[in-house]
């Protein structure tokens, strides 16, 4: 299997892009998602380099034989041995003297070990912990690297004293030399802790060393082997085993006096030759491969993690939306709109034609439609429900001001509260607002408040920019028109008439004040305020023709639209400056940048791919 010659570009990118975008939604990476980042840095993204030497490293308990093992391989006594358990407490690593001017490769080790890496000048630097150090071998086949760790199971109850240390370094190799004893064989918690690392990207092979009393037959060795293997691959863990070697306790060799002695189980070549036969380019291409499967699929879940976090903010910031629209509805409920409507009928018949102007003052269009809306007044009257007498004779300015202050408070505890309603759904606030929440709880609300409550005669005031659309409104209802309609002009009348008599009002609101009998018109389009209702309280069996009834719909519903542009814009943003714009822009911000990042995730997805041969 060969890996796709951009692949390496492509995982850089998703090793930054996936934590940038947990970094927008303000996600709390999991454990795993750091795992996933801190392997592509040490396992797979350096290895991609062309020629780059294969690692292997040297591991095991403690007093298990690691530093003679690694002095045995490389034909030199460069690591301090002896029967203290943890002596050495830093990485060693050994490169071969054609590699000693080659800046890349050692900037790379540094990078993969953790630390800066520096030439070794005494033994004794090995014994205090401290970043990478490496010594240069001519012994030592060029295309290998070698890697003296210290040992994982120094301490006890999961305090181990170098295991962190040995961490590093062994995520950085292709390979290991697992060195064991008798009574360490079956340590599971040894066992365990090397097969994290063996195969939590990628499953990298080893070699097994037994360090073993002489009177063990080979096929003790080999069932011994056999249950590391085991424990360290599972099923199918021959295939990823090079070759079990046995290493016969001597005293010499445990006081420095020879270097051990390793023969192969079942015969053939020996720990040396064997990994100068590895083919390095087969085995890095079978491992990237492996590591490039298993970070892919990784990559995929937690892109699939972001999506739900994603549509998550979305979903709290469409449901925070809803809450400002209904407090700006909730704030307009009692506002005077009749004004609005005798405005614009004085608008209306200062623009009548000539003719019209003269059937007006005859009396021959008003007549029917009076005696209409005086009927309907009259129905409406014996129909309607009796108001609340402080709503009936409430000032208009004091039921706005009311209205606003309800609708504020209701929208403040919407937009700090950790949970906000979306329908039946209980939507948790999303991490990235947080902050922005607590902002808004630690500023003074009552003096926002009073903010808002002095806008109150502003909201009431009338604009020169209402003023000027009514009347371009009026030209272009007037430019629809037929001749039948210029010649009739009942919707003329109905504004002329129809505040006064009938007390139409309109309210922002689902009810229906004239008992679910009134004229509905939707108003779509409008700021984004999709659900909001204009009812018109006149009753459908007051007599009034269809054909009427739509003209009536037709001339009202531009005039709503046009106060309501101008009324729910200034109140919907006289909220947002004083409640959800901070926790509003952020959430928003946070989704766009989020979005962006996973559109490019999703995009570096599709074009990784491997290629098997």
């Amino acid at each position: 299997m060969t890996i796709h010659p951009n692949a390496g570009n492509t995982l850089q990118r998703l090793r930054s892009d996936i934590p940038a975008a947990a970094d927008a939604l303000c996600l709390d990476m999991p454990e795993g998602w750091r795992r996933w980042a801190h392997a592509l840095d040490v396992k797979l993204l350096p290895k991609l380099q062309a020629e780059f030497p294969l690692v292997i490293a040297i591991c095991g308990g403690g007093s298990a034989g690691k530093s003679t093992l690694f002095n045995s391989l490389i034909g030199n006594q460069v690591s301090p041995t002896g029967g203290k358990a943890g002596l050495n407490r830093r990485v060693l690593a050994a490169v071969h003297e054609r590699h000693r001017d080659n800046e890349a490769l050692f900037a790379t080790l540094a990078h993969t070990l953790g630390g800066p890496l520096s030439p070794m000048r005494d033994a004794r630097q090995l014994t205090a912990p401290g970043d990478p150090v490496y010594c240069i071998q001519t012994h030592l086949p060029e295309k290998l690297v070698l890697l003296d760790t210290p040992d994982i199971d120094t301490g006890a109850r999961g305090n181990y004293a170098n295991r962190e240390l040995a961490r590093r370094s062994l995520e950085s190799a292709d390979a290991f030399v697992y060195i064991f004893t008798n009574a360490t064989y079956n340590n599971r918690d040894n066992t365990d802790f090397i097969a994290e690392l063996l195969t939590g990207i990628g499953t990298r092979p080893c070699f097994l060393v037994y360090r073993v009393y002489p009177s063990f037959s080979d096929a003790e060795v080999r069932e011994h082997a056999s249950t590391v293997a085991q424990n360290l691959y599972g099923p199918g863990h021959a295939a990823h085993v090079l070759g079990i070697f046995r290493a016969d306790d001597d005293n010499r060799v445990a006081a420095g006096q020879q270097p051990m002695t390793l023969s192969a189980i079942d015969g053939g070549r020996g720990l040396r030759d064997a990994m100068v036969a590895i083919d390095g380019a087969a085995l890095r291409q079978t491992l990237l491969a492996s590591m490039m499967a298993d970070a892919l699929h990784q990559a995929r879940q937690m892109d699939e993690a972001l999506h739900e976090a994603h549509e998550r903010l979305a979903a709290y910031i469409e449901a925070l939306e809803a809450a400002q629209r209904n407090a700006v509805q909730q704030a307009l409920s009692h506002f005077p709109s009749d004004q609005v409507l005798r405005r614009f009928a004085d608008i209306w018949r200062a623009t009548d034609p000539t003719h019209i102007k003269v059937m007006r003052r005859t009396g021959q269009v008003v007549e029917w439609p009076l005696k209409l809306v005086l009927s309907a007044a009259r129905k409406l009257r014996s129909e309607e429900p009796p108001s609340p007498p402080e709503k009936r004779r409430g000032d208009p300015g004091a039921l706005l001001e009311l209205d606003l202050l309800q609708a504020a408070n209701a929208l403040y505890q919407a937009t700090v509260t950790e949970h906000i309603q979306d329908g039946t759904q209980d939507l948790a606030a999303p991490p990235c607002v947080r902050e922005a929440q607590a902002n808004l709880r630690r500023r003074d609300w009552q003096a926002a408040l009073t903010r808002i409550q002095a806008q109150k005669e502003l909201i009431l005031s009338w604009s020169g920019g209402l003023e000027q659309d009514l009347k371009v409104l009026a030209e272009e209802l007037r430019g629809r028109m037929g001749i039948v309609d210029q010649v009739r002009q009942t919707f003329a009348a109905f504004l002329n008439v129809i505040p006064a008599t009938a007390a139409i009002t309109y309210i922002l609101h689902t009810g229906d004040p004239a008992g679910a009998v009134g004229i509905k018109v939707k108003l779509t389009g409008l700021l984004g305020l999709h659900d909001l209702y204009a009812l018109i309280a006149i009753p459908a069996t007051a007599g009034m023709k269809k054909a009427d009834q739509q003209q009536l719909e037709q001339m009202l519903a531009p005039v709503a639209r046009t106060w309501l542009a101008h009324k729910l814009t200034a109140v919907q943003q006289l909220f947002e400056a004083q409640i959800t714009a901070e926790v509003m822009d952020t959430a928003r911000a946070a989704h766009g940048a989020a979005g962006k990042l996973i559109g490019e995730i999703d995009g570096h997805l599709k074009r990784v791919t491997t290629v098997g041969q």
